[in-house]
């Protein structure tokens, strides 16, 4: 069987040593969230699921109907030898909604949100050359009080809410960073200054070491440029495009830079290095009117569910996520209102490649207001 979901799940920030967790996990439902106290946590579990689909989800295997307060997942795999000298970091995409997850019997992680993805970092725990077994427990309350979006709290779908999605519904996967790393960029376009701006976070700083980010465009090298990177924890850079290299982002012409971004130790050598992508593009607001690049752009959206009837919120392929944007292109629309749900990286991906405007919308449908400093709020 092929693996599914098998493409890199974060297109913005792409690192070569990873290996992709989706596929063929143990897996049984909890319906009165006691699996804790009846040992789940340390036991083979009675079934199996694919992940990354739900258990409601027909592509999932798992046959789920009812309505439960908690699933768990179990899997054994082995770290790559390859890793030696670096971290294991274990990544999802998205678990919905309040998910613990222990490695070789130690909580590694807990996070609350069904739409955000989250980290854990296996150093001390496991290591690179030996396995690994994981275990996660999510908690899916069905109940009013948290945000579930278009998902329905009856038994059965019905008027505009559809069937809900429990636990693990986005990609797993496993990556290689060195002790001292990259963290998540922000890489902000001036327009008018032809140049991007890039915020670089770094997990410490050590004598020595530096940051360097090179631009790339299909002619190859545009520009590049380095900062220290043992005073601050976030440098700061800014790439300068030549006037013969500018070229702007638009939907009629939505061309896209290459950036590499490397952290260099003394020597000069990469540490750590990570691939990226931008568009050079202004957003304004003049009015009622919305520009681009200073011109005026009227929007025509449709409003995308992003439900699929076999992978209920998770699409089916990364295919299935480019054909809802040419189809959507095809009818004559030229974006869409992501509503009420916060979509995969992969589509705002393939969004910025074809041209296509989105605005994004979380899932608040169901979360509860008592005031503004509860987690769910915030």
């Amino acid at each position: 069987m092929p693996l599914p979901r098998s493409e890199y799940p974060r297109p913005q920030f792409v690192r070569e040593d990873w290996l992709n967790l989706n596929g063929t996990w143990e897996f049984e439902t909890d319906p009165g969230d006691t699996g804790l106290e009846r040992g789940l946590d340390k036991r083979a579990l009675s079934g199996r699921i694919t992940v990354p689909f739900c258990p409601e989800s027909e592509l999932s295997g798992a046959g789920l109907t009812d309505r439960v307060l908690a699933v768990w997942y179990r899997r054994t795999i082995a770290i790559p030898k390859g890793w030696s000298g670096k971290d294991a970091v274990l990544h999802f995409q998205a678990v919905d909604y309040d998910a613990t997850v222990w490695v070789n019997g130690v909580q590694v992680g807990r996070h609350r949100g069904g739409f955000t993805p989250f980290a854990c970092p296996l150093v001390g725990v496991a290591e690179p050359g030996t396995t690994a077994t994981i275990v996660v427990r999510a908690r899916d309350d069905w109940r009013p009080g948290q945000p579930r979006g278009k998902q329905t709290q009856a038994v059965n779908p019905h008027s505009c809410l559809y069937l809900r999605t429990t636990g693990i519904w986005q990609t797993v996967w496993l990556e290689a960073v060195n002790r001292i790393h990259l963290k998540r960029s922000r890489i902000t376009p001036d327009f008018a200054g032809g140049r991007f701006r890039i915020e670089q976070p770094l997990s410490a700083n050590r004598a020595g070491y530096r940051v360097r980010a090179t631009l790339s465009d299909e002619r190859g090298q545009v520009a590049m440029t380095m900062a220290r990177a043992d005073g601050d924890l976030a440098p700061m850079l800014d790439l300068e495009i030549p006037d013969a290299r500018r070229r702007a982002w638009s939907p009629a012409d939505p061309h896209l830079y290459d950036i590499e971004i490397a952290l260099l130790d003394e020597r000069g050598q990469a540490v750590d290095r990570v691939t990226s992508y931008a568009g050079l593009r202004s957003v304004t607001l003049e009015g009622r009117a919305i520009r681009i690049n200073g011109e005026r752009v009227f929007q025509r959206l449709v409003l995308d569910q992003g439900w699929y009837a076999d992978g209920l919120m998770t699409a089916p392929s990364d295919a299935a996520l480019i054909d809802d944007i040419k189809l959507s292109l095809a009818a004559g629309f030229n974006g869409a209102r992501l509503h009420q749900k916060v979509f995969e990286e992969r589509f705002l991906y393939h969004a910025d490649r074809m041209g296509y405007l989105c605005w994004g919308e979380f899932g608040d449908w169901g979360v509860y207001y008592p005031d503004w400093n509860t987690p769910d709020t915030l």
